[in-house]
């Protein structure tokens, strides 16, 4: 799994690939490759970025290592609900946002920043934790306890590959976060959606 300075370093966006349209029956399309579009946090890179006509559709070839529909990476996102559990909220947000940052905030800006992440990530570990029951049953809706289980220090990356399947059903930061609600299939085989682009203006 590629960290965010290995894609930099090697330009990743302009290698990645996209075969077929996610929504297209195979050789039904003229799927079509645009210029990548930008992220800015944690530092300026592209995404690659494909276009179906057919579907007037375009698809971005988002990256294991960054959160959906929002600012940074989810290695990011999970060091900052990591601190929150090993200490309490309060002091987490200010060693995470001090006040002598380039972006600094208000303290009670930052709890609410931590908090909400707090809230988006443990809601994401229920609910894997219910679409796995075999592979989480028992497990702690937290990053420490996720990673017991899996044996595995980056969490949130390695349930973008866990959960495949259901990305096009998934909430940010993990899944698509489709603009209207969908219900979670029950069917194991249930393929996956590429989800739609571009991305909100948070990006």
């Amino acid at each position: 799994m590629l960290t965010f300075e290995q894609y930099v370093t090697a330009r990743g966006w302009e290698q990645a690939t996209l075969e077929a349209c996610p929504l297209c029956e195979p050789g039904q399309c003229h799927l079509q490759r645009l210029a990548p579009y930008m992220r800015k946090v944690p530092a300026v890179a592209f995404v690659a970025r494909y276009y179906c006509p057919e579907q007037h559709t375009t698809f971005g070839r988002l990256p294991d290592f960054y959160a959906s529909r929002m600012p940074g990476t989810l290695d990011d996102l999970e060091r900052a609900v990591e601190a929150a559990e090993g200490a309490a909220v309060e002091h987490a947000a200010d060693t995470l946002r001090p006040s002598d940052a380039p972006d600094a905030v208000t303290l009670s800006a930052a709890i609410a920043w931590l908090r909400r992440r707090i809230a988006m990530v443990r809601a994401l570990l229920v609910t894997v934790a219910g679409l796995f029951p075999d592979l989480f049953a028992g497990a702690g809706a937290s990053i420490e306890a996720f990673r017991a289980r899996l044996g595995m220090s980056r969490v949130l990356v390695a349930l973008r590959g866990i959960c495949a399947r259901y990305l096009h059903a998934l909430p940010r930061p993990l899944g698509l976060n489709p603009r209207a609600p969908i219900v979670l299939p029950r069917r194991r085989d249930h393929q996956q959606s590429m989800g739609p682009d571009p991305p909100s203006p948070a990006r």
